[in-house]
């Protein structure tokens, strides 16, 4: 049976998918970890029907960068470029991404916590990351500055899920990716924020189960 691939964004870790993993008891389901604040973990075992990426944020990008053959893509809040520049007003200035790395070698905790906030994570509480995990948040940092995915020759079906107020990723960002990915289909919220896993978690699961059902 075709597996479930779940992929966190920046800032986050594997229990922004709380309650996903167990909306699938009938599948393989694989939490994949950018490494933030544990052990990094971005390989997937052998299953032979296949694997449904579904990823948050960055993590959308990183499965869509990823040496894997997927049976279908799920973004949430996802986007293939980030920062504004010049002919692209739309995103974060660069400028923004530089204070926060810089930052993070001040006060991780502090940066975390405006971020979840930003994301309309009020209240959630911050874990400080190790010296490795404040490492690959800087490093990511860096690959957001500068991302602008190429569309692979052939992509997968694709399903982007956004909201209008998301603040993090300006919705014509989710626009963007939905032009430059071939037959992708793209879903609003009115809203939801940056963290639809955990604000809209059984409304984009409705969604997602849709969209699996029609690829099985």
């Amino acid at each position: 049976m075709m597996g479930i691939a779940l992929l966190h964004g920046w800032g986050l870790g594997p229990t922004a998918w709380s309650g996903w993993a167990e909306a699938f008891p009938e599948r393989p389901v694989a939490l994949l970890d950018a490494g933030y604040f544990g052990p990094r973990q971005l390989c997937l075992p052998h299953n032979a029907e296949g694997w449904l990426g579904i990823g948050h944020s960055l993590g959308f990008a990183q499965l869509l960068g990823m040496n894997q053959p997927w049976r279908g893509l799920i973004g949430l809040g996802a986007f293939l470029r980030f920062c504004s520049g010049p002919g692209q007003p739309m995103g974060t200035p660069p400028e923004t991404l530089d204070a926060m790395t810089a930052r993070l070698d001040v006060d991780p905790q502090d940066v975390l916590t405006r971020f979840l906030r930003r994301c309309g994570l009020k209240g959630q509480q911050v874990k400080g990351p190790g010296p490795e995990g404040l490492t690959r948040l800087k490093d990511d940092l860096g690959i957001l500055r500068g991302l602008d995915v190429l569309t692979p020759p052939q992509t997968p079906p694709t399903l982007l899920l956004h909201a209008q107020d998301d603040r993090i990723a300006p919705l014509p960002l989710a626009e963007e990716a939905r032009q430059r990915l071939p037959g992708a289909r793209l879903h609003v919220f009115p809203t939801g924020g940056h963290a639809l896993p955990q604000t809209r978690t059984e409304d984009s699961l409705a969604l997602c189960r849709e969209f699996l059902h029609a690829l099985d």
